[in-house]
């Protein structure tokens, strides 16, 4: 008797075969590959505005805090939808300066990762679990956006905006509403880092082919289909994220906001991730991290290996498996981010 439906799941994933599970013995048909399962990810993640908005940016805070300078920029990132984020800016750096984009992970928005608390005061105890990397960044001398991901921080919605700073985050509402016209959080976050490295392209501090991602958790996620989509991020570092869709968001609770409805059926995680390759991709995750099995990671590493093995690419392609559990490491990524960018 199968009253339970635990065999109907586990056959169910057995018996389904990804139209786009990496395969392929030579480059040209990696090339075919990797353009078909873009196109479908974007479809399945919802699409994205067949004609962008005007970017409108504008500065709305801006601080000398001694060693860097501290902005915060409002930009357009569609029709009735703004972006926040802030800029965090070396100071006595020459020459054009190569960038990255700091998605954080579910908190209470960017201020967690540039040193603030949530009312903008200086934060005195101590890094999350998102050990402010993106003042690490800044303090190795790259220009650094953090984005204030859709859902999160001052981009909650209006009736959420009071428990903000607690890390409540509208993430529910707003991808259940998403979902009923066929859209998803994923796409328009991945979305609004693209918009994000458009605006990027409007600074005359950035050097726009030096530009790279990093991001923890729900921000890993972000970076890493970010960085499969959108080729002008040449280096990509993801915390705490890169697993196998079955053994982390399929098996363990999750926030909503993880979900690509029918994404199963074209590919599996290590597959999207796969589309970064050949550029220089860092993985990051803990031993013990309780939502993303270590375990998977490292079977999606192996897939990975294989992408990169077939590029020629080896050596773009490493991994800091660290003791601890759901956290940013650090020991390796911002190296890696002086080594290729």
């Amino acid at each position: 008797m199968f009253i339970r439906p635990d065999f109907f799941l586990e056959r169910l994933y057995k018996e389904n075969i990804p139209k786009y599970s990496f395969n392929a013995d030579t480059e040209s048909e990696w090339r075919i590959w990797r353009d078909d399962l873009k196109k479908v990810f974007v479809e399945k993640m919802g699409g994205f505005p067949e004609k962008k908005a005007e970017l409108n940016p504008r500065i709305v805070e801006d601080e000398d805090l001694g060693n860097y300078i501290r902005q915060r920029v409002v930009y357009t990132i569609m029709e009735g939808l703004d972006m926040i984020s802030y800029v965090l800016i070396p100071k006595n750096a020459e020459g054009k300066l190569p960038a990255v984009v700091a998605c954080h992970g579910h908190g209470y928005g960017s201020k967690e990762i540039v040193g603030l608390k949530f009312d903008g005061s200086p934060k005195t105890d101590g890094p999350t679990y998102q050990k402010n990397f993106a003042l690490e960044l800044v303090k190795r001398g790259f220009f650094v956006i953090a984005p204030e991901l859709l859902g999160f921080g001052d981009r909650t919605l209006e009736a959420d905006g009071d428990k903000a700073h607690t890390g409540h985050s509208s993430c529910d509402l707003i991808s259940t509403n998403l979902l009923m016209y066929g859209k998803t959080m994923a796409g328009m976050r991945v979305y609004e880092v693209m918009r994000t490295i458009d605006y990027l392209f409007t600074r005359s501090e950035v050097d726009t082919d030096r530009i790279g991602c990093m991001g923890i958790s729900g921000g890993g996620l972000v970076c890493s289909f970010a960085s499969a989509v959108d080729e002008r991020i040449k280096v990509s570092v993801v915390s705490g994220f890169v697993n196998t869709f079955k053994d982390s968001i399929m098996s363990i609770h999750h926030c909503i906001d993880n979900f690509v409805p029918g994404i199963i059926k074209y590919a599996e995680m290590p597959d999207i991730v796969g589309l970064i390759a050949p550029r220089p991709l860092l993985i990051e995750s803990g031993t013990r991290d309780p939502i993303f099995p270590i375990d998977a990671t490292e079977e999606a590493y192996r897939r990975l290996e294989r992408i990169y093995q077939l590029l020629g690419a080896g050596d773009k392609l490493d991994k800091d498996l660290f003791e601890g559990d759901h956290m940013i490491s650090g020991a390796k990524a911002y190296d890696w981010f002086v080594k290729w960018l």
